[in-house]
């Protein structure tokens, strides 16, 4: 019993210490320009504010905590500023950045927070490798992991964030850049509103309601992202609405329920991706003539297109239900490929239907579809299909490699082998 008394004195003692014997808002006030700031580890209550240009520097173990609705640390009307490796919590936002420039935020844990970190009317900011945990409550009663509003040239690049509102949220900005984040268990991964100038790059988006919101957006490009596993009743893999000039490359969509939907949209390329085992690829409602689908893999998908009587563009794209011949050699279909399917339409509207899939009066279903729609011409026709997927010359090429390293370590195992026997 006196062991267990002595350990909680111990570590109330040495808690305090930490907290006493170093004053954050004092050594920010008297910093000189440009000066580093190094926080030994503790627990620090309060709400900090950095109104010039320093380098907050914290050793392993800072926390900095606020216990009523203000920000824990607050940066505003400055530049050069820079945050790195410390732990915050707050009962609302952990940190606020207002009219702050050239602005970096590296290495931060924020967690029991409603908003993780909030930046408006700044420009040249970095948030890079920060980690942000939200709670189990409803979406409803979140915040976001990082939000941006009304600002200029940012980069958010390598965050990891889970169970918030939205993973990151953007809105009114001029050139962002999204790199190497995942963003998993929350409403949405990324969310954009009326801004401009957006690079979406090599993000891994899982298990949301909807991976990428983008809403009034215009000049996008959105490359080689993971997105996948978001087949909740109304979810998405991309859901893009009223969007223009957007460039979609090199993605992996798979395990949504609809991997990308375009509404009201136009000069939209989508180009090179592959959609995997969603209920629905694409789908498309009052999509302009200027956007186009091709050279994009469908393979394992339930159904593969949907749309209204505007369709969708699709050209020399691969489709692994597609069942047509190449007389002429030259890599697509002699026939058309038409992605309209009775039991697809019917399975959008009723997502129960899909019990029923590869069901014996599904099957004579489709068949009679494919007899039928041979004759359409303009709705979700592909007039040029690939029949061979990269992919699978991807798996071949990769299986070679893995025969030519078996054979040596074969043949070096059986050589040890001989060498032991003799000896």
């Amino acid at each position: 019993m006196k062991q267990i008394s002595f350990f909680f004195l111990f570590f109330l003692f040495t808690s305090q210490t930490a907290y006493a014997e170093f004053d954050i808002q004092f050594a920010i006030d008297q910093a000189k320009t440009g000066e580093i700031i190094h926080i030994p580890a503790g627990r620090y209550q309060g709400n900090f504010t950095v109104k010039k240009p320093i380098i907050l520097r914290g050793e392993e173990g800072v926390e900095l905590y606020s216990l009523n609705n203000n920000p824990a640390l607050k940066i505003e009307h400055v530049a050069n500023v820079s945050v790195e490796n410390i732990m915050i919590s707050a009962k609302n936002k952990g940190i606020v950045a207002n009219e702050a420039e050239n602005l970096e935020l590296r290495e931060i844990e924020v967690k029991d927070v409603q908003v993780g970190i909030h930046i408006q009317r700044s420009k040249h900011v970095r948030i890079l490798e920060n980690r942000i945990i939200g709670n189990q409550s409803h979406y409803a009663e979140k915040g976001n992991g990082i939000a941006v509003f009304k600002s200029e040239d940012i980069a958010i690049e390598q965050n990891t964030i889970e169970q918030v509102q939205d993973g990151i949220y953007v809105e009114e900005v001029k050139q962002i850049d999204v790199q190497r984040n995942k963003v998993t268990n929350s409403r949405y991964g990324t969310h954009f509103m009326y801004s401009s100038g957006v690079e979406v790059l090599f993000n891994t988006y899982s298990h949301n309601v909807t991976g990428l919101m983008v809403m009034m957006t215009t000049d996008l490009e959105i490359a080689n992202n993971t997105v996948s596993s978001h087949n909740d009743f109304n979810s998405y893999g991309l859901l893009m609405y009223d969007t223009q000039q957007a460039m979609i490359r090199k993605n992996s969509f798979h395990n949504n329920r609809v991997g990308v939907a375009l509404q009201k949209s136009s000069d939209i390329q989508i180009q090179e991706n592959r959609f995997r085992m969603n209920q629905t690829a694409l789908e498309g409602t009052k999509v302009e003539d200027d956007s186009i689908i091709n050279d994009n893999q469908f393979t394992g998908n339930i159904l593969t297109a949907r749309s209204d009587h505007q369709g969708l563009r699709l050209i020399g794209n691969f489709y692994d239900d597609y069942t047509g011949i190449d007389v002429a050699g030259d890599g697509f279909g002699d026939v058309p490929y038409v992605a309209v399917s009775s039991f697809g339409q019917w399975m959008v509207r009723q997502p129960v239907y899909q019990f029923f899939v590869a069901s014996p009066s599904v099957m004579i279903l489709t068949s009679l579809d494919q007899q039928i729609n041979k004759t359409e011409q303009n709705l979700l026709v592909d007039n040029e299909p690939k029949l061979l997927s990269d992919m699978r010359k991807t798996e071949f090429s990769i299986n070679i490699i893995q025969l030519l390293i078996g054979l040596v370590v074969s043949m070096c195992g059986l050589w040890f082998w001989k060498r032991g026997m003799r000896i």
